[in-house]
């Protein structure tokens, strides 16, 4: 009998245990999965979980370094949750209204704000006005400064920018382990700004810090008018090359108002509401952002240095030939910064950046080449370079778009040469 009630004894304190050891594991439990979450630095256009998920006719292992970059910034700034959010997911919603064109690309940036309204891409691409690495990583931590996110453009290939120290660039790369991003890619060429459901930098310290703790947050306000590019010149630009090009060199002259602080001391909670409605509030009221697609066709190279053309979409490859400002060529396909070309007959690659719209072709005058109303010695001079150029330069580039080589055809016998010539003189000295 003894032996009975001591052997039950004992399994009662063991249920006991038991019973106190799943409470504890109860308890525990939900600290657990939040640190077994995944880490959105981690995060691969390469995932076989979503790799071969669509984006419009491509895929994300093909395309989704852009929107896997915009993804880690969803994340980053508290707007989804790693548990259930991730590339793929996002390019499924993306896919849900249409966002995509045919070779992947972002038809209309504003459509990330529709499918994730905590983020939104506030600029377009933006150029440097440093060419040191220094100088543009400090270009880059001003605006995270100001609480936003950066993504930056390596080449073709877009990576998120985790953090900057002096000249180090800490980023995390949808197509890359490599955390040093001037260490794995030779430079950065463009760069774009996010807002985010929290400023940049707040969210960590924000749900690591008690709720008595007392932050002093800087909020600036900045006003930025931003460079016009490639694809917000696209819809408007209907006038001939000559009259582009004067309306790309007006455009490109920056404009950028000096920043005004306003430090403010509360609690943690308190202090991130403001910062956040204060740069939403800016983000809104002051910054434009083109909302265009980038379309194919006619372009003109609106660098004052040319471009090299690549055999692969890789600034670090091998360049096969090279524009000269004003050159021409045709665009089939934009993919991640960079242009689809055909040139002599192979496929090849130049820097979206290096390239304007020439926009729609326009209807000119027999003879009159330059738009001017008139077919005379400047006509006559631009058909002579054209001729020259195209026996000397490869297939693929020209000094006239197609609308221009119609003009051009005096004699409409479908090829340009010496005859046009000559009845350019016949005519001209008449």
């Amino acid at each position: 009998m003894e032996e009975t009630v001591t052997h039950k004894g004992i399994i009662g304190v063991l249920l006991a245990i038991v019973l106190l050891v799943s409470m504890i594991a109860g308890a525990i439990s939900p600290t657990m999965n939040v640190h077994a979450a995944e880490d959105y630095r981690t995060w691969s256009q390469k995932d076989a979980r979503w790799a071969a998920t669509a984006m419009g006719g491509s895929t994300v292992m093909d395309s989704g370094c852009y929107i896997t970059s915009i993804a880690m910034v969803a994340a980053a700034s508290g707007a989804r949750n790693t548990e259930d959010f991730n590339p793929g997911v996002f390019a499924q919603q993306l896919n849900s209204i249409g966002a995509f064109g045919w070779d992947g690309s972002l038809m209309y940036w504003a459509s990330v704000n529709a499918v994730i309204p905590e983020v939104k891409i506030e600029t377009a691409n933006l150029s440097f006005n440093s060419y040191s690495h220094e100088g543009k990583a400090a270009e880059m931590k001003e605006w995270q400064n100001k609480g936003y996110y950066v993504i930056c453009n390596v080449g073709g290939h877009w990576v998120y920018v985790e953090s900057i120290s002096g000249g180090n660039i800490t980023m995390a790369d949808p197509a890359k382990t490599d955390t040093d991003l001037f260490s794995a890619y030779y430079d950065v060429y463009a760069y774009q700004v996010l807002s985010g459901k929290n400023p940049y930098g707040s969210a960590e310290e924000e749900n690591a810090a008690p709720e008595t703790t007392t932050t002093t947050t800087t909020t600036t306000t900045t006003t930025t008018t931003t460079t016009t590019t490639a694809a917000s010149t696209a819809a408007q630009t209907t006038t001939t090359k000559s009259q582009a090009l004067k309306s790309a060199s007006a455009a490109s002259a920056d404009t950028e108002t000096e920043a005004t602080s306003t430090t403010t001391t509360s609690t943690t909670t308190t202090t991130t509401t403001t910062v956040t409605e204060t740069a939403a509030t800016t983000a809104v009221s002051e910054t434009t952002m083109p909302v265009t697609s980038i379309p194919v066709g006619e372009y003109y190279c609106s660098d004052s240095e040319g471009s090299d053309i690549y055999l692969e979409p890789d600034v670090s490859g091998k360049v096969i030939a090279e524009l000269r400002k004003g050159d021409i060529v045709n665009v089939t396909r934009v993919l991640c910064g960079w242009c689809g070309v055909n040139i002599d007959g192979s496929d090849a690659w130049i820097p979206l950046e290096k390239l304007t719209y020439a926009g729609e072709g326009i209807e000119l005058g027999s003879g009159d080449i330059n738009g001017d109303g008139i077919a005379d010695d400047v006509d006559l001079a631009l058909l002579n370079n054209y001729i020259k150029n195209y026996n000397e330069r490869p297939e693929g580039i020209s000094t006239l778009r197609r609308c221009e080589i119609e003009a051009a055809d005096i004699n409409c016998d479908g090829d340009i040469n010496d005859s046009d010539v000559l009845m350019y003189l016949m005519l001209i000295c008449e």
